[in-house]
């Protein structure tokens, strides 16, 4: 943090004394005079009035965007930066000139305030209006065009994780599984091969539905989940359990974001009699929450992939509210933020 500070001072040092320079080289043009250019007092009156005017806008515009931004908050930039850099920059301008008379021409400061001029000041304040409204100008385009871009960038993000959420669910080791525990069903128990048979294809015919929709209700959402985990259930016997957990159905979620969670669950975890696998899916009051018991398959790969970062991807384009993810040594839990339609 300090080096940054001393960075900024570096550069406004650096900025000031080309001012500096620069109106004494005006100031010799227009009078043909090589006075200008020699004269150390007028250079350092110059170079100090620019140092204490920027020096003061620096700290105050620092100050006020620890709190506020042009990208959520560009009015209240613009209100409190234009009065402000106004006032600070004539307060700058009155203590380089004080420091100026005071110290390179040894006026008291009593002859100082009797002989200074108001017009000097409204100059000062003209001046310092016209460079912060084409400041402020130049930020509130920039945020309207890093604004637009950033929307245009969630939209083609959205759309490359849907896609790849897609391509996720329809994940063909899924569907080998389920064919090869229908064909051991089939011989067993021909009428549970049938309900196996309904389940898989309403899991297929869910996945395909949700290509359209970006957001669908949490009812929807877990009427689809107990029918995955059926299947799942079906496939693993008492080596998996579940518990659906919510009574307020009124809210929206990502489509299918359930499915992989759950997949995930049991991608990474033993899911045996020995080690059985227990899911719970309930609510709170913000939240949607998914939580699993961690029993980690051997050289298992860190959970949070791909799956899981499209689904951050997804979720941040209606929600401000960040995916929350919890681990320990003995469950794993998943909080989604809660989606109300009204709000977007």
């Amino acid at each position: 943090m300090k080096t940054i500070q001393l960075e900024q001072f570096y550069k406004l040092a650096g900025i000031s004394l080309a001012i500096a320079v620069l109106i004494n080289f005006i100031n010799f043009l227009s009078a043909n005079s090589i006075d200008y250019l020699i004269d150390y007092k007028r250079f350092i009156m110059n170079f100090s009035s620019a140092l204490f005017i920027g020096g003061l806008n620096m700290i105050f515009f620092t100050l006020i965007q620890k709190k506020y931004s042009w990208r959520k908050a560009p009015f209240i930039m613009i209100i409190l930066g234009i009065p402000g850099s106004m006032i600070l920059s004539v307060l700058g301008f009155f203590m380089a000139r004080l420091i100026q008379g005071v110290l390179l021409f040894g006026t008291t400061f009593q002859n100082f305030i009797a002989n200074e001029s108001l017009f000097n000041y409204i100059f000062a304040a003209i001046i310092a209006l016209v460079v912060s409204l084409a400041f402020h100008a130049y930020y509130f385009y920039k945020f309207g065009v890093e604004a637009e871009l950033k929307a245009q960038k969630e939209i083609v993000e959205h759309t490359k994780a849907k896609h790849k959420a897609l391509q996720d669910q329809l994940d063909p080791h899924f569907l080998f599984n389920s064919l090869s525990v229908l064909a051991s069903l089939i011989e067993e128990d021909p009428k549970r091969a049938a309900e196996f048979t309904t389940s898989l294809s309403k899991v297929y015919r869910y996945v395909l539905d949700q290509r359209r929709e970006d957001l669908v209700s949490i009812s929807s959402e877990l009427n689809f989940a107990k029918v995955y985990l059926n299947l799942l259930s079906t496939r693993f016997e008492d080596s998996l359990n579940f518990s659906i957990d919510v009574l307020d159905e009124s809210d929206y979620t990502v489509p299918l974001s359930l499915q992989l969670l759950i997949e995930n669950a049991v991608k990474h975890n033993k899911v045996t009699e020995k080690h059985p696998l227990h899911i719970k899916i309930f609510k709170t009051k913000d939240h949607l929450v998914i939580q699993n018991n961690v029993n980690p398959k051997v050289n298992d790969s860190e959970r949070n992939g791909i799956g899981l970062i499209n689904i951050k991807k997804r979720f941040e384009v209606y929600t401000e509210s960040p995916i929350e993810i919890e681990k320990d040594s003995d469950t794993f839990t998943v909080k989604l933020p809660l989606i109300q339609t009204q709000n977007l």
